[in-house]
């Protein structure tokens, strides 16, 4: 009886502690696994319906990794990757290359066509919702393609384009450029207005009503109005450089907006363009928010950290990593998803439940990258000019379906 009883007392002391490490290594903001590149992780992750996760690496490749954290598959392109995957419907992985190539992969990692521009490609590809893709260039120009692979048309934007467009869902286009422009560019590749700020390098965001959201180099938030007059203006502390890449602002449920900045802060601002409140972290934030099921807001720092913001601007939590450029994705489990310059994918525990129910909740507005909202029951207006009040010029950058109206230029 003596001996049943320490056996069983054991027994119970091995479940209880066998608990109690599940429950540890499970708590929010642990690490779940990472998955190992050869090159840093500058690239943000798409996630398809399979819960697999797809990524590009500075080693040249394109990855896709399976919900545990085992490889499923590399693709080999000829450069860096800056660029983040876009899915489509039926699985295709879209994604740009240093290389000046779009990449269509098929879901089983093979070939399925190849774009050539005549520039290196930071900028991530959007999907419109005919399937239409469309992406930036260094050799200054934003393309639309076909989904077989066929050019559509191409928009010449004045100089090299490292921002991601967004697709409204009547087709229009809005891409910033490094020669300080934010375009607004019609389903036909024709420009309808387009506005002069600061060396535009982040991806717009569209609100439920169709208010296009940017983050400039003058450090600045600017909010457009559909027909291009500029509703409000927002700005954080100084900070910018020359860098590659800014972060994006996301879009929460209440119609917060939320965006990091170069100053070390993460920045909420109310739908009137007013501040809601700021966090700071320990280094410049060019990683592009995510928000959570439960309102959490997760962003990388280039202080090493990961952080998890409770949305009234407390810290949850942080997780150390090194220096994060990339944006987060959040999985159907509430796991977190980002890369590092260290060469790995992170996984880490989260408790969200998945994605935000908003406008534009991450980086790309979807776990498919797919760059595609706003809303076409809202009045929409085509036909602007852009004036604001603010000085006007007549365009520099009149071409084959060029820019013919006016440019708001900043006084």
């Amino acid at each position: 009886m003596k001996r049943l009883f320490v056996f069983l007392l054991v027994l119970f002391g091995f479940c209880f502690l066998e608990i109690g490490i599940i429950n540890a290594v499970s708590t929010p903001g642990t690490l779940r696994w990472t998955f190992q590149t050869k090159g840093c992780v500058q690239s943000s992750p798409a996630i398809d319906s399979d819960g697999t996760i797809y990524i590009g690496s500075n080693d040249h490749n394109v990855y896709a990794v399976n919900p545990d954290g085992t490889l499923k598959w590399e693709f080999v392109t000829g450069g860096l990757i800056h660029s983040s995957p876009a899915i489509d419907s039926d699985g295709t992985i879209y994604i740009g290359s240093n290389d000046h190539n779009v990449y269509a992969v098929n879901p089983d990692g093979t070939l399925k066509w190849e774009f050539v521009t005549g520039g290196g490609i930071d900028s991530s590809p959007a999907i419109g919702l005919d399937g239409t893709i469309y992406v930036g260039s260094y050799d200054h120009n934003v393309y639309a393609i076909n989904p077989d692979g066929t050019k559509k048309w191409e928009f010449w934007a004045g100089y090299k384009v490292s921002s991601s467009p967004a697709v409204r869902f009547d087709g229009m286009v809005y891409i910033g450029s490094d020669c300080d422009r934010l375009f607004a560019i019609n389903q036909d590749g024709i420009c309808v207005w387009n506005f002069i700020g600061l060396d535009i390098r982040s991806s717009p965001a569209i609100d439920s009503d169709n208010t296009v959201y940017i983050s400039s180099a003058d450090d600045k938030i600017y909010a457009f109005n559909p027909d291009g007059t500029l509703k409000w203006e927002f700005a954080t502390g100084s900070g910018w450089d020359l860098e590659w890449a800014i972060s994006s602002p996301v879009i929460g449920t209440d119609n917060t907006v939320y965006v990091g900045s170069y100053d070390g802060n993460v920045y909420a601002i109310n739908p009137d363009g007013t501040l809601k409140w700021e966090f700071l972290t320990g280094a410049k934030v060019r990683s592009s928010p995510a928000i959570g099921l439960d309102g959490t807001i997760y962003v990388g720092s280039r202080d090493d950290k990961v952080y998890a913001i409770n949305p009234d601007g407390t810290l949850k939590w942080d997780f150390t990593a090194i220096a994060v450029y990339s944006s987060p994705a959040i999985g159907a489990d509430g796991t977190i998803y980002m890369g590092a310059d260290d060469g790995k994918l992170y996984a880490i525990y989260g408790d969200s439940g998945g994605l935000a129910d908003s406008p534009w909740p991450m980086f790309g507005h979807d776990l498919r990258h797919t760059s595609s909202g706003g809303n076409n029951q809202a009045p929409i207006d085509n036909g602007g000019n852009g004036d604001n009040g603010h000085l006007t010029t007549s365009s520099d950058l009149d071409n084959d379906g060029g820019c013919f109206v006016s440019i708001v230029a900043l006084p």
